[in-house]
């Protein structure tokens, strides 16, 4: 079997010279998560139980959940499954999660998104930031006289 290349060239064909540019699936799973993670209601981004357990013995943390191949015509096609927050409007999330991370990577890399797939593996409660905690004092030691 075939392995594919992980990385496909970027911009027109020049013939400048200089060499070719390509950009590798892991720094574009990198640009999907970076995206994915800023769209208000998607509060993790990461696969199933098996991906997950999967990572724990692979050094590629950066496509946990995120899968990225090019089409026919060189396009990107994006698999991303993610974890939204409890209460938002799971499609109205979906739909933004899409065109935030189809854009980012179009203008990241110059490279169109044909799809960009989203899988809902679970909702769950915001993570609340831990509250300030209030600075210790310590108080001097006392002096004895002796």
């Amino acid at each position: 079997m075939e392995q594919q290349e992980t990385s496909i060239e970027i911009g027109e064909d020049q013939d400048n010279g200089l060499g070719q540019i390509k950009v590798n699936h892991t720094v574009v799973a990198t640009i999907v998560k970076m995206a994915a993670t800023s769209v208000k209601g998607v509060v993790a981004v990461g696969g199933s139980f098996i991906e997950n357990v999967s990572a724990l013995f692979s050094s590629k943390d950066y496509d946990k959940g995120i899968r990225v191949s090019e089409d026919e015509a060189g396009d990107y096609v994006i698999e991303l499954r993610v974890h939204m927050e409890y209460g938002v409007e799971l499609a109205k999330t979906a739909e933004n999660l899409q065109l935030t991370v189809a854009k980012q990577v179009a203008n990241m890399t110059g490279k169109s998104v044909s799809s960009v797939d989203v899988i809902i593996e679970g909702v769950k409660m915001a993570e609340e930031p831990p509250p300030n905690k209030p600075a210790q004092t310590t108080l001097p030691e006392a002096k004895t006289d002796s």
